[in-house]
């Protein structure tokens, strides 16, 4: 406010005008610059007598105001000059949305300046001329209502006590047949008449904005004035229908959008979780190839140990066969002793070769087990669980058998220790129990190969099987991920067809509704210009006034009957429009029952991911147990080796002892 008192001082001080203390009151006053429902302030000038002078300023500041939402000039005694120069400066204004100008006694060339605004101005919407003489002079009133059917924007016009004639109202209704936003006209209190009441009515029939026309005070027939309002009231209902339809289509629209987005982020969000899971697999993957290789690493070690104990022993036997040669008696003996040794060496080395085949083919398998079990359903949980019973029972005859041979071994070496105490007394006997302990252990060897061979063959039936359903399980996945797909794009071109469908049938209704209510309106038009013709030739012929009476009687019943008729016709619309929203409810029946199979669609999805989580889990804790089971073939394999040293350990002595006990027999 501040801002504009300071523009108007200058504008004032440049054109060398006096300032109105009137103006200056209002602008330092709070009811001249009262905000209003907007935000914005409300400029009031209102009961002040402003000077052509103060109107030319006030035109230039208002050209580029962008504060003033509501401007009042009501009784301010403005002359012709003076609307120009506002009315001009209002013509480039985008910020003014309501204009009162009530009694300031505007015509000519005022009405001319007002009709030039409205052509131009694009933000006005309401506009108060009450108590003025726009109508008095008929040219300035038809440019203004050229300014009128040019406009835009403006939603009510306020026209009481302007002196308006028939002739004006004709050129108002025509300016408002080119016009389709005004929604309030009043023109009480007017000269309208007869022949103006007719051609607003005539008006009503190509206009179907106008929702509200005031017509008290112009000595319009009561006839006229029903017709014309049966025509607003038509145009409320129209405008009413047509209201919903656009706010029930911007609802449509946003909840299309809305599904379109909850489903690109639905399919955002799938195909976020395949690929986090895809690389959880590729991780674990990763990782169970490490772990193969560091086993495999540690094996080779273990063999390069086993090797280098090898040609240990090698050394220790060349050692023995030098003093064989010495010792020519008790070379047989040693000789039998060494060759036994050597025998269960070698069926020991090939056990353990053996056992390491079994343990690195075990290791395969259930590495290719873990592999494929991270790709399969909750289908086969059962059919796993099985396997992983058999295999434990399995392995656990395994390890038993391996007990037992553990057990065989310490019995075949405490054999042998008495053996080499026993040597002279009890060779026959040693040779038998050895023989016999062999025999068992070949077959309880072939027993455990047989068994681990059938075992293997039934493991590797049983990963056939697992792979084909995991393939299966891969197709069924990317069939629904085809078929989710498919139904997306069918729901999509389903609801583009039905919008159009239901935009096209909208369409023609309301063309044909138009048509039958423009020849009711034609035939209605037709009676009354027949009534006309009749209430002329009754004043005319007054001997004939009775019978013209009653023809006018039944001419009226008939327009009654057509009211009747537009009345039907109305009700058969509301019908109409009942069952289009009926369908309307259907297809959004319809569109939510596709957005049920959608979730239940989701909450499969989401099972599967369970699903495929607990696997991996239970995955996990099997590839636990194997490392577990791993570390504890490893500590036995330790056992092994430190009593294989032993072993050696104790033969190195019994055969120092033995060359001792020989040199002291040769020296004796």
């Amino acid at each position: 406010m501040e801002e504009f008192k300071h523009h108007y001082l200058r504008l004032c001080k440049e054109y060398h005008i006096d300032t109105q203390d009137c103006v200056l009151k209002q602008l330092n006053s709070a009811s001249g610059g009262s905000p209003t429902k907007h935000g914005r302030t409300s400029l009031n000038l209102s009961t002040n007598s402003l000077t052509p002078k103060t109107c030319a300023v006030l035109g230039k500041l208002l050209a580029t105001d962008r504060m003033f939402s509501e401007i009042r000039l009501n009784d301010c005694m403005i002359t012709e000059d003076g609307i120009k120069v506002i009315a001009h400066g209002l013509s480039s204004n985008v910020a003014c949305q309501k204009l009162y100008l009530k009694g300031n006694n505007i015509r000519a060339s005022g009405a001319e300046a007002l009709g030039k605004m409205l052509r131009d101005n694009t933000t006005l919407t309401h506009l108060c001329l009450e108590w003025n003489s726009l109508g008095m002079l008929e040219n300035s009133f038809s440019i203004f209502c050229d300014g009128l059917a040019a406009n835009t924007s403006l939603f009510s016009l306020d026209l009481r006590n302007n002196q308006i004639s028939h002739d004006g109202a004709t050129e108002l209704s025509q300016a408002l047949k080119r016009n389709s936003t005004l929604l309030h006209l009043d023109l009480r209190w007017n000269n309208v008449g007869i022949i103006g009441g007719r051609s607003l009515l005539c008006m009503l029939e190509t206009n179907k904005t106008l929702s509200k026309l005031d017509l008290a005070g112009n000595n319009v027939p009561v006839d006229i004035s029903k017709a014309i309002d049966t025509a607003i009231l038509a145009n409320s209902d129209h405008q009413a229908l047509a209201n919903e339809y656009q706010s029930r289509q911007n609802m449509l629209g946003r909840e299309l959008t809305s599904l379109k987005k909850e489903k690109q982020s639905q399919m955002v969000n799938l195909m976020d979780t395949l690929d986090k899971q895809e690389e959880s697999l590729r991780r674990t993957q990763r990782s169970s190839g490490h772990k193969i290789g560091q086993l495999q690493a540690a094996l080779e070690e273990r063999k390069t140990a086993f090797n280098s104990l090898a040609a240990k022993l090698s050394m220790v036997e060349s050692e023995l066969a030098v003093s064989e040669v010495q010792n020519n008696d008790y070379q047989t003996i040693v000789l039998k002793v060494k060759q036994e040794q050597e025998d269960s060496k070698e069926r020991h080395m090939t056990e353990l070769r053996r056992e390491r085949e079994g343990h690195q083919l075990t290791e395969t398998k259930l590495l290719k087990e873990v592999t494929e079990f991270m790709e399969k359903n909750s289908t086969l949980e059962n059919k796993l669980d099985e396997v992983e019973r058999k295999c434990k029972v399995q392995q656990e005859q395994i390890y038993d058998l391996k007990e037992q041979l553990t057990h065989n071994q310490a019995d075949l070496k405490l054999k042998a220790s008495h053996f080499e105490e026993k040597v002279h007394h009890e060779k026959q006997k040693y040779k038998d129990a050895l023989r016999e302990m062999e025999e068992l252990q070949q077959r309880e060897i072939s027993r455990c190969q047989q068994d681990c061979g059938e075992s293997e063959k039934t493991l590797k039936d049983r990963i056939q099987k697992l792979e084909n359903n995991r393939l299966e399980l891969e197709e069924e996945i990317s069939r629904m991920k085809n078929v989710h797909v498919a139904d997306r794009l069918q729901n999509e071109e389903h609801l583009m067809i039905t919008k159009q469908k239901i935009r096209q049938e909208e369409e023609q209704r309301c063309k044909q509704y138009e048509e039958k209510i423009r020849l009711l309106q034609q035939s209605k038009d037709e009676t009354q210009s027949h009534a006309n013709m009749l209430s002329g030739t009754v004043q005319d012929l007054q001997s004939k006034n009775s019978g013209l009476v009653l023809e006018n009687e039944a001419l009226k019943r008939k327009i009654e009957g057509f009211q009747n008729e537009l009345a039907g016709k109305n009700s058969e619309m509301m019908t109409e429009v009942g069952k289009v929203r009926l369908e309307m409810a259907q297809r959004m029946n319809k569109l939510e029952a596709e957005n049920q199979t959608q979730s239940e669609l989701r909450d499969k999805m989401h099972n599967l991911d369970q699903q495929l989580t607990e696997q991996t889990v239970r995955n996990r804790d099997a590839i636990h147990a194997k490392e577990r089971e791993i570390t504890e073939l490893q500590e036995r394999l330790k056992s092994k080796e430190t009593e294989i040293q032993r072993m050696r350990e104790d033969e190195a002595q019994r055969a120092s002892v033995l060359q001792q006990a020989i040199l002291n027999y040769v020296k004796h």
